[in-house]
């Protein structure tokens, strides 16, 4: 009876960012196809793909993470800012820049 349990905690430790990043708000979203988990602060994201896909392709998962972290977020992607593979792509974030309704979230 124990394993179970055990299993299910550690499983469920595996969409959720690391302390140590400091990215304290957390939401969901799909896009491209893709389900993600997003982690983020005010400066930084990480989009953890969440859904099985055989063989994704990389330059659409990452599209998939950028598009799906804005919706989140509603704040803006850096150019440049998104580096990761199929699984977990980390982003920079610009939660200043135009819409007024963006800052401070």
């Amino acid at each position: 009876m124990r394993f179970p349990v055990f299993l299910v905690l550690i499983l469920s430790a595996c969409n959720t960012a690391h302390p140590l990043d400091r990215l304290d708000r957390s939401g969901a979203a799909s896009a491209g196809g893709h389900d993600f988990r997003v982690n983020w602060n005010l400066e930084s994201a990480q989009a953890t793909r969440t859904n099985v896909t055989w063989r994704p392709g990389l330059p659409q998962v990452v599209m998939a993470a950028v598009e799906a972290t804005e919706q989140v977020t509603r704040c803006a992607v850096k150019p440049g800012g998104a580096v990761g593979d199929i699984a977990l792509v980390n982003m920079a974030l610009d939660c200043r820049a135009g819409d007024p309704a963006r800052q401070g979230r």
